[in-house]
């Protein structure tokens, strides 16, 4: 289908300046632990063979209709991640998730309260993603949901977190919550929508101390 039939949300100024502002601070708060995350992946791989390879994942993903290079901490051992490439064109990590067997040691733990989404603040950085909107979709899936009638990933950037994310535990229609935010960003002044983002955030924020994984 053409892009004719969605009309594409723009990022209020607002929302922007707010996620530099904020990028920045977690940056400086989160220096030591990003400091021991890194450590403890290399201590790791100097120990375990298994867990070698490179610090970060990468994969082409989709943002406001546009492909980007979507970044995370690695925590797949090295081997799952390669089969996985020679397999299939796009890797689905979440299936993965589900065997512990595929996990490095430190993979096992930073899943578990989302800290190996700590690179994509890169992103944010970028413009390829925004603190908060809907989740980037690689593009094997993104296809897939167009076809259902879904373009939450085509309409406004995406985001390391959003509604459905900051609410761990499968409640609520994840395309209709990120539907209803893409519309609030569109009838909204910028100032509002960076207190939504920030009400958003420490859901998250809440559900990253429940250790209940994003």
């Amino acid at each position: 289908m053409s892009e004719e039939i969605f009309e594409r949300v723009p990022i209020p100024k607002a929302k922007r300046i707010f996620d530099i502002i904020m990028v920045f601070t977690l940056v400086v708060i989160l220096s030591p632990l990003i400091f021991l995350i890194i450590l403890w992946i290399f201590v790791e791989q100097i120990i375990i063979p298994a867990s070698r390879g490179s610090i970060f994942y990468c994969e082409t993903r989709i943002s406001a209709a546009r492909l980007f290079k979507f970044y995370k901490f690695r925590i797949f051992k090295q081997k799952i991640v390669d089969r996985e490439r020679k397999k299939h064109s796009c890797i689905h990590t979440k299936p993965l998730e589900g065997n512990i067997k595929n996990l490095t040691y430190y993979g096992r733990f930073l899943k578990q309260i989302y800290m190996d989404e700590l690179p994509q603040l890169i992103n944010v950085i970028r413009g390829d993603m925004t603190l908060v909107g809907p989740r980037p979709t690689n593009v094997e899936v993104s296809d897939q949901i167009k076809k259902l009638g879904d373009y939450t990933k085509e309409k406004m950037v995406c985001g390391i977190t959003g509604s459905f994310q900051a609410q761990k535990g499968g409640r609520g229609n994840q395309r209709k919550l990120d539907e209803d935010y893409i519309n609030y960003v569109a009838s909204n002044p910028g100032w509002k929508v960076v207190i939504k983002d920030l009400k958003i955030i420490f859901k998250t924020i809440q559900t990253i101390f429940k250790a209940e994984g994003i």
